[in-house]
């Protein structure tokens, strides 16, 4: 039986490996880059029927569920989806209550988890933000830029958020180490040590990921 995730984007996708590596001793790069619809990507760990999609935006939930979920039903144990809450934590379960509902999928088979800790508004780049120690060097000078920023014009909080996640993992290491945000967590096969998922803060979505693939 399969255990699917839907992710929301290919940063969430990182994450989801990175606690399989760290939690479920799955070596990073296990999870394969299957080939198949043009829409979304597809990640595979064949040793325990575990399938991760990067749906490439909220907007192509009611796609794969459809299309991609619902015509395998039978062979699929759990279903979980991870979007982010954005500005209406409410609107966004409502959104995606309406699209399992519309996919004609049990319900029963399908959980779901708003980020940043499913109770408030936000995003994953909120709960990565929160995971960084106060007074880093980095975050204090992206501070100050961003008010530069807000000074000159209204800049929304989710592209202030996106930007000051990529500052961290780009410059937070001396050297050649630049880190696209989707490859801050392993790079190489190497841990770069820029998330410590033993902070709390991670609690909530590393045991909605275990309750999903375990």
């Amino acid at each position: 039986m399969r255990h699917y995730l839907l992710v929301e984007g290919v940063t969430d996708v990182s994450l989801v490996k990175y606690i399989c590596h760290t939690r479920l001793n799955i070596i990073f790069s296990d999870f394969k880059k299957k080939k198949g619809e043009a829409k979304v990507d597809t990640y595979e760990y064949k040793d325990k029927d575990l399938v991760i999609i990067d749906l490439k935006g909220q907007d192509n939930l009611p796609y794969v569920l459809t299309n991609i979920i619902f015509p395998e039903q039978q062979k699929v144990k759990t279903i979980g989806i991870i979007q982010d809450a954005d500005d209406d934590f409410n609107a966004s379960k409502q959104s995606i209550k309406q699209a399992i509902l519309n996919s004609k999928i049990p319900s029963g088979k399908i959980q779901y988890f708003l980020t940043p800790n499913n109770q408030d508004k936000g995003d994953l780049e909120t709960l990565l933000l929160s995971t960084i120690a106060k007074g880093n060097k980095i975050i204090d000078c992206f501070d100050d830029y961003k008010t530069c920023l807000e000074n000159q014009q209204t800049v929304h909080q989710k592209a202030l958020n996106k930007g000051q996640v990529y500052a961290y993992t780009m410059y937070s290491q001396a050297g050649a180490n630049l880190y696209k945000t989707q490859d801050s967590f392993i790079y190489n096969n190497q841990d770069t040590g820029l998330w410590d998922l033993n902070n709390k803060n991670f609690n909530p979505i590393i045991d909605f990921v275990l309750n999903i693939f375990n």
